[in-house]
């Protein structure tokens, strides 16, 4: 006479309540920075955009350089720089700005040197 075991793997308890769900993976937030435009103009006319190095993005207090933009030579004057939010100063042609940076949010930068007209 043969025994035959039958096991039922559907059968065991299991520990009572939920079961822990693995921990979200750590999502970057959306971007966030500032864009524009920097150059110079004399008044009555269309301001002209710069190339190169043309906005520089400094902390709150105004003392160390956190980051720089760049204007490209296929779109003088514009610029678009990432950073994190918070709070710092912009210099650029047109003066110096104080900007809050809020998460996912783009500051949008005008600075434009007045040049003296022409005689």
């Amino acid at each position: 006479m043969a025994v035959l075991a039958v096991g039922c793997f559907a059968c065991h308890p299991r520990a009572a309540g939920p079961t822990p769900l693995a921990s979200p993976p750590n999502l970057p937030s959306p971007p966030s920075g500032i864009y524009g435009f920097a150059g110079a103009g004399a008044p009555f006319s269309a301001p002209e955009g710069v190339i190169g190095e043309c906005i520089w993005i400094f902390d709150e207090r105004d003392s160390l350089l956190i980051a720089k933009g760049e204007c490209a030579e296929k779109t003088p004057g514009e610029f678009r720089v990432t950073l994190k939010p918070g709070r710092y100063v912009v210099h650029g042609p047109g003066g110096n700005r104080r900007v809050i940076i809020r998460p996912g949010a783009w500051v949008e930068i005008k600075s434009v040197a007045s040049l003296p007209m022409a005689p």
